[in-house]
């Protein structure tokens, strides 16, 4: 434990160089970070079972505490040690082995988030720790925007309950143009992935590498999970269906 605190302590200066640098293009996340609103915890190796099991851990309770209301905005940070320099097939290979890792150590303790989809080919999906749905995105020193090229392998876990709060009061489409604004500034265009934003899979996007149509995600999440998911988004959506008729 005392290893992995020096880790963190040390790794910190770099996140905040990367994220209050000129060429990082979320502003939310700048402007959070000056006021304390992210969580960052660093760990050894990306696609390791020590990383997950840390990192499960430290979800759960950033879970607990975070508070998702749209003025404070809020994002779990979480950087890799090794391995450095990869590419960006082998690190969307790394991403989802991650994530599986986790996956396992967080179903022993936590049912797939109700409302969501743990099939990752699903427009409903959303990724669950903890009992709470997150858009995951990765970063990595390779990346080909510029705007993403962290030290270090780096996984932002960002609240779907935060974003709702937040189209919810009016300010999504502000600050989605200011991101694409910052983009063009630094690269010349916009994201292409922004492009897929609410169509497809948001796995899909996870990485920051385009995909063929015919991509197959390579997570699975437990059977029991998957059944009871897919159970609780039916109901969900019959449920929205005949309060929408009643209306």
């Amino acid at each position: 434990m005392e290893e992995r605190l020096a880790m963190t302590v040390d790794a910190r200066g770099d996140v905040e160089e990367f994220i209050l640098g000129e060429r990082f293009a979320c502003l939310a996340a700048r402007s959070a970070w000056r006021r304390g609103g992210i969580t960052h915890r660093h760990y050894d190796l990306l696609g390791g079972e020590d990383s997950a099991r840390l990192l499960a851990l430290d979800l759960a309770e950033f879970v607990g505490s975070a508070d998702w209301s749209a003025r404070t905005f809020t994002s779990f940070i979480a950087t890799f040690e090794q391995p450095r320099g990869v590419d960006e097939l082998r690190f969307e290979e790394l991403l989802w082995e991650q994530l599986q890792l986790l996956h396992e150590q967080d179903a022993d303790f936590h049912h797939w988030v109700e409302g969501y989809s743990s099939d990752p080919q699903s427009p409903e999906f959303a990724f669950s720790v903890a009992g709470h749905p997150f858009f995951v995105i990765g970063l990595h020193e390779t990346h080909r925007r510029f705007g993403r090229r962290p030290p270090f392998p780096m996984l932002a876990f960002n609240s779907h309950q935060q974003f709702d709060h937040i189209k919810g009061a009016g300010m999504w489409d502000r600050l989605a143009e200011k991101i694409r604004k910052q983009d063009i500034q630094l690269q010349g265009d916009i994201n292409p992935n922004l492009y897929e934003y609410e169509e497809l899979s948001e796995a899909r996007r996870y990485s920051g590498r385009p995909k063929p149509a015919d991509w197959q995600c390579p997570f699975a999440a437990r059977a029991a999970e998957r059944e009871r998911a897919e159970r609780e988004l039916t109901v969900s959506a019959a449920a929205a269906s005949v309060t929408g008729s009643g209306g």
